[in-house]
């Protein structure tokens, strides 16, 4: 009997242990929810720009020119130096594979530079983007939007939370003949903001020539998708009953 017993008094430990943030008089527990929506007004560039040469001084030497003539080229769009990160150029041997030899072989060496570029006026990142690639950018790794009203869009996110929890408890009480008491205890859960990436389509304000078709062809621009700010809470109330 006594494993039976200790099994017993661990079950009702942690079932207790479980509750333990809940009031022993009557009570009930809401989570509530709250979001905010809002157009972008900042966008974040991640770039890379990357190169392979013979000797490693070459290949460093490239990298440094396109990582100039792009930041000669912000500078004409009033994009300052602290919208500017870069990391430091990274250099390292390559090696591609020989099927006739069947083995690795030195080919020459690879430096590479990753940078990111804040623009803070939307009207010009199609402009921006353009520049990146006369400027041998190899790879637009990623376009992040974000709101310059960050910190007040999440606080209102979890504002409207709050009410939710207070509107839905009032609600479920009311259902029982009861009415909302103190609050006992707010956790804030999570709170959350849903980023969404960029969209490129073809709108016409300037004309190229498509090197695959021949055809003429117009520049990406964005498509400006909603930014999402999330805010969980749960709380739990005191109950009372209706006066």
């Amino acid at each position: 009997m006594k494993p039976l017993f200790y099994l017993s008094l661990l079950a009702l430990s942690s079932l207790a242990s479980a509750n333990s943030h809940l009031p022993n008089h009557r009570h009930i527990a809401i989570t509530g929810y709250g979001e905010s929506t809002v157009k972008p007004d900042i966008a974040i560039l991640h770039l890379s720009v990357e190169h392979t040469d013979k000797k490693s001084a070459e290949a460093k030497a490239e990298v440094d020119k396109r990582f100039n003539a792009l930041l000669k080229g912000l500078k004409k769009f009033d994009i300052k130096e602290n919208d500017i990160v870069a990391s430091r150029i990274a250099t390292s041997p390559r090696y591609e594979y020989s099927q006739q030899q069947r083995k690795q072989l030195h080919v020459g060496y690879s430096a590479n530079r990753t940078i990111e570029v804040t623009v803070n006026d939307l009207s010009i990142l199609s402009d921006v983007m353009d520049l990146a690639l006369s400027a041998e950018v190899n790879q637009i790794q990623n376009l992040e939007m974000t709101s310059s009203k960050e910190k007040e869009l999440q606080q209102q996110a979890v504002e409207r939370a709050i009410e939710n929890a207070k509107t839905n408890g009032a609600a479920l009480a009311n259902s029982f003949g009861a009415a909302l008491g103190k609050v006992y205890s707010i956790n804030a859960q999570n709170h959350e903001q849903i980023r969404h990436y960029g969209k490129m389509e073809y709108s016409g304000r300037m004309q190229m020539i498509s090197s695959e078709t021949g055809n003429i062809v117009s520049p990406g621009t964005y498509l400006q998708d909603d930014l999402t700010f999330k805010a969980t809470i749960n709380v739990v109330f005191d109950l009372k009953g209706k006066n």
